[in-house]
């Protein structure tokens, strides 16, 4: 059936409806649920149900999909010697023209918030095509007139497209802060609720691990604070606050300087030696919360930071031995981890001539591991961040950001 195109509603009442009712999902959601789940899946989850695919218009790959002969009426043709009520008809063509799309169909009824050339022509949406019909009578056929017709109504098309993509794209950039926004206040509430059944004083069976709380730490301190628990069944888990989990990648990022005025005493040093030289300056922000070598549930880990006998912080301190090794610092690292909130590092010490070779190599394989779910930041010359989810571990984010050092070689 055809319709005018972009005539039914606009594009700001469209898509803010599309996007209230994935809010309105989120907000429906279990509270153990939301607890429990990965905030990354979750955002991933719900900006893409968010989010708009555009049309793309391939005007270039038009064809005639069908000719066949019809009957004009040209009743309304005052040229033409027709009485009153009598109705006049003569052989004609309709051309068909069909115009490959992509995305979702229901964006041709849409309006652009700016609206292109004046056309107005009608379509139909048949099997990712748009079809444009053209008819005109035999004896009067022009060439270059319907030429000029098909050009005019396909020019319609290709600029309010262009339109609705820009809005498209605009909505597809608002909604990322407005879910995570939205998934923040959720687990907020769902938290609220939590410690009110929790002050009641009554014991309650749980099913699975309790649920995460963030207490934000003080500088020079170590740096997390569980709250005061108001019953002995309810037992949440520490968290390292995002500001000290920069403070702390800071300070190990500021060894980079060191190494540079020291070049000859950093030659010689093996892992050990150098881990201990990070051990120093962290251990002079958060007095002796960090340690070396401490024993872990799965070996022993070079720096880490422990509360209530579980690592809250943990950071590996590797020498660059190609990408084989590096999956595997990976796959230590990630066999250390004890809380459902888990902030990482992993040092790498580069002793080749090229860097940046060496970093590329880093990012590609911290993509391509099974757990990777995103990359929040990519630098070549600094730190890079990412966010894995363990199949074995659903529902908890890992957060490991890697670093790369420059050693001098002896």
């Amino acid at each position: 059936m055809s319709f005018t195109p972009f005539s039914d509603v606009d594009s700001h009442s469209a898509f803010r409806h599309h996007l209230k009712n994935t809010l309105r999902e989120i907000d429906a959601l279990e509270n153990d649920y939301v607890l429990r789940c990965s905030v990354t899946e979750l955002e991933d989850h719900f900006t893409e149900k968010a989010r708009i695919d555009p049309l793309i218009l391939h005007a270039d790959q038009r064809y005639i999909r069908d000719q066949q002969g019809i009957e004009i009426d040209v009743s309304h043709d005052f040229r033409l010697p027709v009485f009153p009520g009598e109705r006049a008809v003569v052989p004609g063509t309709r051309l068909t023209i069909a115009l490959p799309y992509e995305g979702d169909p229901d964006l041709w009824k849409i309006g652009p918030s700016t609206f292109g050339i004046s056309g107005y022509p009608d379509i139909e949406v048949r099997d990712n095509h748009i079809l444009l019909s053209f008819s005109f009578p035999d004896d009067s056929a022009d060439a270059g007139r319907l030429k000029k017709q098909v050009d005019q109504d396909v020019d319609f098309l290709v600029e309010n497209v262009q339109n609705l993509r820009e809005d498209v794209d605009r909505h597809n950039q608002q909604i990322v802060p407005q879910i995570k926004q939205r998934i923040a206040l959720k687990r907020d509430k769902a938290l609220g609720a939590t410690n009110a059944v929790a002050a009641l004083g009554i014991p309650i069976k749980q099913q699975g691990q309790a649920p995460t709380y963030t207490i934000p730490a003080k500088r020079r301190t170590p740096p997390v604070k569980l709250p005061e628990p108001t019953t002995t069944a309810f037992s949440p888990e520490p968290v390292l606050a995002e500001e000290e989990y920069e403070h702390i990648l800071s300070v190990l990022r500021g060894m980079s300087l060191v190494i540079e005025r020291n070049p000859d005493s950093f030659a010689t040093l093996d892992e050990e030696s150098i881990r201990d030289h990070f051990l120093i300056q962290l251990n002079g922000h958060y007095q002796g919360g960090a340690t070396g070598e401490t024993f872990n549930r799965s070996g022993k880990t070079d720096i880490l930071i422990r509360e209530r006998d579980r690592n809250v912080f943990i950071a590996e301190c590797k020498f660059w031995r190609g990408v084989k090794a590096f999956d595997e610092a990976i796959e230590q690292l990630l066999g250390y981890l004890s809380w459902r909130d888990c902030k990482c590092a992993l040092l790498v010490f580069n002793k080749t001539k090229d860097s940046s070779a060496v970093a590329a190599k880093m990012h590609e394989a911290m993509e391509a591991r099974a757990e990777h779910r995103r990359t929040v930041s990519r630098d070549l010359a600094g730190d890079s961040r990412y966010v894995y989810v363990k199949d074995s571990d659903p529902g908890r984010d890992i957060i490991i950001t890697t670093q790369l050092f420059d050693v001098p070689t002896s």
